[in-house]
């Protein structure tokens, strides 16, 4: 089977289509940019979307085009070894901690500046195009076309290079992966096809075959299957694929069996609409990287604007917390979904869908999308469900009642980007975020592994001080605000179970673990705000967990609470008595690694125990 696929795609890039109509620009087309226009005579939103590109390309004819002298770097890198936070760039070698003013110089980080310039020209090029769609100023193509043939002409001198520094497949020329160098050429191709009819038959030939193909060449040479990653990679050569009218390119990045954006959507968007990743920050990653290959496939008569893609833009609106705000879930917390106005205002132009359109509301829409493909008005109006919603087939549920809520995450793992965290939970109450999930960091630092992809570093049980397994959990009943579940594969002879009934005021929480052998169970609740306990807790060392500062301890066979003040809002959690009860605070990283978290574990050595706990949930 794989001889025979090889063959078909060997035989489909052997010839080329004609390139795109003359009034289709890659990613709008004529009629477009008039509608567009339009908006910005009546619409000040988008009229300061369109000053924007206009200004910003004016600013940049002035610039002197000189690309960087080599390929950019893994952005990962850019974080302090020693505090995980993102460094300041003071100049273009020289790289310091916000934290601890260390200077760091040299490779990577003199790399991942060139990152940046390489993205910026992208960004240029693109603008160009658009001010002179715009104006109709040919001084604004001619600078783009001198950007292209500036990296026509150094495109295939640039090192091929990963992250590591080693000429590797996976790796590109302009950046140190294939996904970077998809997300550039992106908005090349588009700048591309917005100034193409200006250029000179040679002038095209040269950038389309030693730039635009010659990426695609490279990114297609790394070829993977189900992944946010490779969505991108098929996005970035189709559009190269049709802005040089190289049909194969287009099938391929759209009808691979294996790889295409077809079976993207088929095997990698779960019933429920998230991606399997888990995350809601690669679940909107991925949104980013499928549209343009839809909206290009449009231009010319292919419709991918399919059902799953359209329950992507469900998901995150079914698993926001009360104001908009992400659980944090597995690597890359996301953020708002307010903060994806620009995706809804695409989403509501082509599905037409209410809440789509509120969510784009909820933003001052001065952006390139929303006047590009933007509605002149939307529905407005609140789009967070106030009913729970239970998504089965992703691993999640979401409670709510009354302005309280809380998100569940039990079953699937989420593959490279998951977290050892089944039956985490994040609270939200009283306007305020309680329970915390910690997200993610630049994977390029050791805090990343050892605290943010750790067990103990979420709102669930540690057993042993060890890290959960990826196996998953398993959903055992679910009924409005009552939700449970159980997950027995995650540590080897050990069963735990947990079980949630939400009010607006309390929510009831029961965690049973279960083993034929003793072990340590913790039970772990990390929330900001300022933490105090009925317990009389003093300095302790008995934690062996890393990254956990000002650990005090008690023990206690009592009921006791623990309870968070943020802004003069109270969160509380009393626990039922038990024999034999350690108790620790401390405080740990949070999704700012430079700000530390109050948390509490509660220990129990057993064969088996039930962690009862009432947490008192504040109305707003």
């Amino acid at each position: 089977m794989k001889a025979v696929l090889l063959v078909f795609f060997s035989l489909l890039l052997s010839f080329a289509a004609a390139p795109l109509a003359k009034d289709n620009y890659l990613l709008i087309d004529q009629a477009g940019i008039d509608a567009a226009k339009k908006k910005a005579e009546s619409q000040p939103w988008a009229n300061a979307a369109l000053q924007s590109i206009l200004n910003r390309a004016a600013q940049d004819l002035k610039r002197a085009v000189t690309l960087p002298p080599r390929g950019g770097q893994w952005p990962h890198w850019y974080s302090c070894p020693k505090d995980g936070t993102q460094l300041i760039t003071d100049s273009p070698t020289s790289h310091r901690c916000r934290v601890c003013n260390t200077v760091y110089h040299g490779d990577p980080y003199d790399a991942v500046v060139f990152y940046g310039e390489h993205s910026n020209w992208a960004s240029a090029i693109r603008n160009f195009g658009l001010a002179y769609r715009f104006s109709g100023k040919a001084e604004y193509a001619a600078k783009a076309a001198e950007i292209l043939t500036a990296y026509a002409d150094r495109y295939a001198s640039y090192p091929l290079h990963d992250k590591d520094g080693n000429p590797k497949t996976g790796g590109g020329h302009i950046m140190a992966q294939t996904l970077d160098e998809s997300v550039w050429l992106i908005p090349v191709a588009f700048g591309y096809a917005l100034v193409r009819e200006t250029l000179t038959p040679a002038a095209r030939g040269h950038i389309e075959q030693d730039l635009l193909v010659a990426a695609a060449d490279v990114i297609r040479s790394h070829r993977m299957s189900i992944h946010n990653i490779q969505c991108w990679k098929n996005s970035a050569v189709g559009v190269a694929g049709f802005a040089s009218g190289n049909e194969a390119l287009v099938r391929e990045a759209i009808d691979d069996p294996q790889r295409g954006m077809r079976v993207q959507l088929s095997k990698g968007v779960t019933a429920d609409g998230l991606w399997y990743e888990g995350s809601l920050g690669y679940h909107r990653y991925t949104m980013d990287a499928l549209w343009p290959l839809a909206e290009a496939a449009r231009l010319t008569g292919t419709d991918l604007y399919t059902g799953e893609f359209r329950k992507m833009f469900d998901a995150p609106i079914n698993l926001a917390l009360p104001d908009g705000e992400s659980p944090g879930f597995n690597d890359n917390s996301g953020g708002n979904v307010s903060s994806a106005s620009a995706l809804y205002d695409l989403a509501f132009t082509r599905w037409k869908r209410p809440e789509y359109g509120r969510v784009a509301a909820h933003s001052n829409r001065q952006n390139l999308t929303a006047l590009l493909y933007g509605e002149g008005t939307l529905p407005e109006g609140p789009f967070i469900p106030q009913a729970p919603v239970l998504m089965k087939s992703a691993g999640y549920a979401m409670l709510r009642s009354g302005g309280s809520a809380v998100a569940v995450r039990f079953g699937m793992h989420g593959g490279g980007h998951g977290h050892p965290d089944k039956l985490n939970i994040v609270t939200y109450s009283g306007g305020h975020l309680f329970g915390l999930d910690p997200g993610s960091i630049n994977y390029g630092v050791p805090l990343h592994r050892e605290w943010y992809r750790t067990t103990i570093a979420h709102n669930t049980v540690t057993v042993d001080g060890k890290d959960q397994s990826s196996a998953d959990g398993v959903m055992e009943s679910s009924e409005g605000n009552h939700f449970a579940a159980s997950a027995d594969s995650v540590y080897p002879g050990v069963k735990l179970r947990r079980t949630l009934d939400l009010t607006a005021t309390s929510l009831a929480d029961r965690f049973e673990c279960a083993s034929e052998t003793a072990h340590d169970y913790d039970y772990t609740f990390h929330a900001a705000g300022k933490l105090t306990t009925s317990l009389d807790m003093k300095p302790s060392s008995a934690l062996a967990y890393k990254h956990i500062e000002n650990v005090t301890e008690a023990r206690t066979d009592g009921e006791w609470w623990a309870q968070w003040e943020q802004d003069g809002t109270l969160y509380r959690i009393a626990m039922k008595a038990a024999p034999g009860t350690d108790v620790f605070s401390g405080a740990g990283p949070g999704r700012n690694p430079s700000t530390r978290v109050p948390l509490i574990i509660v220990r129990r050595h057993a064969a088996k125990t039930v962690f009862e706990a009432k947490h008192t949930m504040a109305s707003k």
